[in-house]
């Protein structure tokens, strides 16, 4: 495969490895080019390395390799580059307990605009679009332990908003929603206009919303086409423990 042009890519990972302390290896010569505006699924069986994919798109993990977010590199020890690439790269974890951790929903949502140094109106401005663009007004002053399941990972999802993202990348949003969660969020994924990759086994989401499929097996790359096309090749799917929607 050719060297990813990371001039023109909203994201482009070449040759990428990466290993647990253990040893184990998680990722191994991933390259993946992705545009802006593109929204990816990728798939895969557990272990497959998919959340530790993401994880270094916005350099909360750093492995060989070369990660390249919007032009920028993505580079260990570099404070003030991270900042920037955290600024346009917003991860959403598959636990919304991890990502939310104050008093009330708004000091969440918050917290990123306050971290990056704005002030309190433009703070303020961003907590309201973030939650309206997630369907929590009127939610700032709840306590987020007291919210349902399908009301976290909005939640969650709005404190990533807050920080006006390029790129969003969520780990398994749909895991524990229920019927009608699960609805709510296939909706306002579909709305957002960001770059977005999920990964997921909520393979009726991949079908209804995302035009472009990855699959990654023992951390690798292991195809990449268009949804429909992943789709309707059972034969793949089987061999790498996945089910038709």
């Amino acid at each position: 495969m050719t060297t990813p042009n990371t001039q023109t890519r909203a994201i482009a990972v070449h040759n990428l490895e990466f290993s647990y302390p253990d040893g184990r290896p998680a990722l191994r010569g991933v390259d993946l080019c992705i545009d802006a505006g593109e929204k990816i699924a990728i798939l895969g069986p557990n272990g497959a390395g998919k959340s530790t994919l993401l994880l270094h798109l916005n350099g909360l993990l750093h492995g060989g390799g070369g990660v390249t977010v919007l032009g920028r590199e993505v580079r260990e020890g570099d404070k003030r580059g991270l900042q920037e690439i955290r600024a346009l790269v917003g991860v959403v974890f598959q636990d919304p307990d991890d990502q939310l951790f104050s008093p009330s929903v708004y000091d969440d949502v918050a917290f990123g605009p306050v971290y990056m140094g704005l002030p309190d109106d433009e703070i303020e401005a961003r907590v309201s679009e973030a939650l309206a663009q997630v369907g929590l007004e009127g939610y700032e002053d709840r306590m987020p332990f007291h919210l349902s399941g399908g009301e976290k990972k909005r939640a969650a999802i709005a404190t990533v908003l807050s920080m006006r993202p390029q790129i969003l990348a969520l780990d398994e949003p749909s895991a524990g929603l229920d019927p009608r969660a699960r609805r709510g969020l296939i909706r306002l994924l579909d709305a957002l206009d960001q770059t977005i990759l999920v990964t997921t086994h909520d393979m009726h989401m991949v079908k209804e919303i995302f035009p472009r499929s990855i699959i990654m097996d023992g951390g690798k790359v292991v195809a990449d086409a268009p949804t429909n096309q992943i789709l309707a090749d059972q034969t793949l799917l089987e061999s790498h423990g996945l089910e038709l929607p």
